[in-house]
This record gives structure tokens, C-alpha cells and sequence, in this order.
């Protein structure tokens, strides 16, 4: 399963690209277990095309169904960049994608949904409570 870790940024001031070089600097010379990071697909960090004041790291994962929560990588980022201002992270599972370039009109879309379509169905099914619990209370069609 692909997925994705936003790690966004909203600082007080402009971002000094070097201290986002040092970050991924850091990463190269990480000393995180291997066995997660051959999960690691791509870092990509991006700046916003109007705001100078903010930055979005993406990290892209690719893994086993249900290993899918925020990584120790993500969390040092997040570590990093909290004292420069207001910070949002959150992991993001793929459910659909569409595949380019289109050929004959025809799209390669891999139907992913019907893969997970058991672990979409707990979801919809058993509506999570407060703190990310299911919610036992919740109705079922069982």
C-alpha cells in the first residue's frame, strides 16, 4: 500500500533553505533502522508558491497494509520544525489512484479499492470514537 506523511509548516518568518538542507542532510546520515527505510520511497519538500512563510514535507511510503502511522523520520522533522511555528502532521493511505499517461483514451487506473475493500469496509462500518477507538457502540449491519 502507498502512503504519504505531510509534515506542514506555517512559521512566523521566511524558511531558511539551509536549514532544510541540513534536515535532509541529516536523514543521508541517519542512523534509523533499516527495516523501516526500505519502505522509504521519496522525501519531497515544497514551498509554497505564494508564502514565503510556509513549507510541506512529504514523505512516500510504500509498505504492508496496517503498518501505515507516523515514523520516527517524520516525527524528528516534526521535532525540528515545531519551534519555528504552527505545525500539522498526519499520514494519508492511498484508496484510489489514475496512472498517466492515459493511452488510447483508456485509463490505467488500478483499482486499489477492491484490494482494500475489506479494510475500507471496517472503516465505514465501525465509525471511530473520540481518540481513534472503534466505536463499539456504533450500529453495524451484522
Amino acid at each position: 500500500m502507498k502512503w504519504v506523511e505531510l509534515i506542514t509548516l506555517r512559521s512566523l518568518g521566511n524558511i531558511n533553505g539551509q536549514f532544510v538542507n541540513a534536515l535532509l542532510k541529516g536523514v543521508r546520515e541517519s542512523d534509523l533502522p533499516t527495516d523501516r527505510l526500505k519502505h522509504l520511497v521519496e522525501i519531497g519538500v515544497y514551498h509554497h508558491s505564494v508564502l514565503d512563510t510556509d513549507l510541506s514535507i512529504h514523505i512516500y511510503w510504500k509498505s504492508e497494509l496496517g503498518s501505515q502511522d507516523k515514523s520516527p523520520l517524520g516525527l524528528r522533522f516534526s521535532s525540528a520544525l515545531r519551534p519555528l511555528g504552527l505545525l500539522n502532521h498526519s499520514v494519508w493511505g492511498e484508496i484510489a489512484a489514475l496512472e498517466f499517461p492515459l493511452s488510447n483514451g483508456n485509463s490505467k487506473s488500478r483499482d486499489i479499492l477492491e484490494s482494500e475493500k475489506g479494510h475500507l469496509r471496517k472503516f465505514i462500518e465501525k465509525p471511530l470514537g473520540k481518540g481513534g477507538e472503534e466505536n463499539e457502540d456504533a450500529p453495524s449491519d451484522s
